[in-house]
């Protein structure tokens, strides 16, 4: 199966595309406000709050709001997201915005985000089967990826030289145009969870919550997900004050923030061309070549070699392609929307908690410090994980 034939499928090439606007957008958007806080109230928390935001609305809206998706049809509660997202981002785009008003913004569109999330994620094996599923999949993570790239560094272009408003009527824009992609290509599915089956919204996310905790493959690719996750975000979040800490300006903020997910695309590109045991095997290795570069940020004080060092760990964070494909193929059908958004609610969490940590000890010390922290103590704890291995596909073990 090659990456030209999943893409000749024609609703997979057109959620393919969704997916990379609505995410350069949220990049853009990301970086803009990021840029316009700190200039405003010259805080380290303030910046680091602003990508905290996206993370902790999971916390509230992940589990419950992802098992709408697998009791609705899918392609309308993404278009739903989509056509709601977009007038917030218009709103922020006023001139003399306050601070509060930015956030409680990027709150709003944060909350939309899990359902749109499940239901993409969820309606991937039913586009392309069980075969092409894992390099869908793997196509997918790149353009998550690749719209990160693109979107911090044309947002800190953009910033520098245009203004944050126009990062965000683009980022309104993307989510118009992802919406009519969805409608006009993607056919009519009926929901994946039988009307008969359902129980309350509370009662169908608990059973989610219930198939996570039984199943032991779940947990491990969950827990070394998370682990890898929570080092690269306090870079990621401490990009804006590591630039200025460096003597630079919204541009290296931008370069700095999108080397990580560079790297993943390169690694992701790689990854998901190797057979399923050797994906595998390289679990370990690849998590620490993504921790140890960003516990050595405070011994660069270049850019472009600091740079590379978050380039070599995104190359490191595309174990979470093989924990997310396998993830993703274990779960029974009318599961597959609540386990994500279980697994995603409980790493977006756990990242947002990172991110306000290592905002406020790089208040106290030097954000470098504070990556160096961050990622010290989740090499600590990957060290002491045990191995991971998945059940056959399709296969899911639980415990009782």
């Amino acid at each position: 199966m090659t990456y030209r034939s999943v893409l000749a499928n024609r609703e997979f090439a057109a959620l393919f595309v969704s997916q990379g606007l609505s995410t350069l957008g949220d990049q853009l958007a990301r970086i803009a406000v990021a840029i316009l806080v700190f200039e405003r109230t010259g805080s380290d928390f303030a910046a680091t709050f602003t990508f905290a935001i996206s993370y902790l609305t999971y916390l509230v809206g992940g589990p419950v709001l992802s098992a709408v998706s697998d009791r609705r049809p899918k392609i309308a509660v993404m278009i739903f997201c989509d056509l709601a997202r977009a007038p917030v981002m218009l709103l922020l785009c006023l001139p003399d915005q306050p601070v509060w008003s930015l956030l409680l913004g990027l709150t709003v569109v944060g909350v939309l985000a899990p359902p749109f999330d499940s239901a993409r994620s969820s309606i991937q094996p039913d586009l392309l089967g069980p075969e092409a599923y894992p390099v869908g999949n793997a196509l997918i993570n790149v353009v998550l990826q690749l719209g990160q790239v693109l979107g911090f560094l044309a947002g800190g272009v953009m910033v520098a030289f245009v203004s944050a408003r126009g990062a965000l009527g683009l980022d309104a824009a993307t989510f118009f145009i992802s919406a009519g992609l969805l409608l006009a290509v993607i056919r009519h599915r009926p929901a994946a969870q039988h009307p008969e089956s359902r129980g309350g919204l509370l009662a169908d996310t608990a059973a989610g919550f219930r198939l996570v905790a039984r199943a032991p493959d779940l947990r491990r690719f969950l827990t070394l997900s998370i682990v890898a996750s929570m080092g690269l975000v306090a870079g990621e979040g401490l990009a804006v004050p590591v630039a200025a800490e460096l003597g630079r300006g919204s541009v290296v903020a931008g370069v700095l923030t999108a080397a990580l997910p560079a790297g993943f695309v390169v690694g992701s590109l790689v990854v998901a061309r190797l057979p399923e045991e050797a994906r595998l095997r390289l679990l370990f290795p690849l998590t620490f070549c993504c921790l140890v570069p960003l516990a050595a940020s405070p011994l660069a004080d270049d850019p472009a070699v600091l740079g590379t060092m978050w380039f070599v760990a995104g190359l490191g964070s595309s174990l979470n392609l093989i924990a997310s494909s396998a993830y993703v193929q274990a779960c029974p059908p009318e599961f597959r929307a609540r386990a994500y958004g279980v697994a995603v609610s409980a790493l977006f969490g756990c990242q947002g908690l990172v991110l306000l940590g290592a905002g406020s000890l790089a208040e106290a010390t030097h954000p470098r410090v504070a990556i160096t922290f961050v990622t010290g103590a989740m090499l600590a704890l990957v060290s002491v994980l045990p191995g991971t291995r998945i059940a056959p596909q399709g296969n899911l073990r639980l415990s009782r």
